[in-house]
């Protein structure tokens, strides 16, 4: 099996090929594609993609699930955010995001604002949105509404061609149409 460096490799080999971000096929669906890897590797995976998205010449745009949640709420709404935490614990904070979360056109309008000018996306950071946002939560609400980009999702956990595992452990997440990337 190969490390999860030579994965990313491959990823980026692939990613950098002609026609990676043209659909292909029957229907031509805007293919998804998720790099899942151990959690003990985030920090590797963090790395790789910072270094590589100064080093390509494609438009990539690294939509990072926590800042992502992050970025519906303004500076005093954060400090009251941090606040609520700590008086009502992590059930608090899920009871504030799940109703932005679930108006699924708020959501995808924000994802379509940042990222309109890219021709691929990453999505990371979803080992640090969990438990608020799922990332096949927000895969199936842009598709949902026609989003036509290329997405590879930086997965911490396993994809076993139908599922998706957070951390190796978490077996909730939905089912939703990937293909491997690497």
């Amino acid at each position: 099996m190969k490390s999860t460096y030579e994965r990313l490799e491959q990823m980026e080999r692939r990613i950098i090929q002609d026609g990676f971000t043209t659909p292909k096929g029957i229907g031509s669906d805007i293919p998804h594609f998720v790099l899942d890897y151990p959690p003990e590797d985030e920090l590797q995976v963090r790395v790789y993609v910072k270094n590589m998205l100064r080093r390509t010449k494609m438009d990539i745009k690294e939509v990072n699930l926590f800042e992502f949640l992050l970025s519906f709420f303004d500076e005093d709404e954060l400090e009251e955010l941090f606040e609520m935490e700590e008086e009502e614990g992590l059930q608090g904070l899920i009871d504030v995001f799940e109703p932005i979360l679930n108006e699924s056109n708020t959501m995808i309008q924000q994802f379509k604002d940042i990222t309109e000018e890219a021709d691929l996306i990453f999505i990371t950071g979803v080992g640090s949105a969990h438990p608020f946002l799922r990332s096949s939560q927000l895969l199936k609400a842009v598709s949902s509404k026609g989003y036509k980009k290329t997405i590879v999702l930086f997965y911490p956990g396993e994809f076993t061609g139908l599922r998706l595992k957070l951390f190796g452990i978490l077996d909730y997440e939905d089912d939703y149409q990937l293909s491997r990337i690497s």
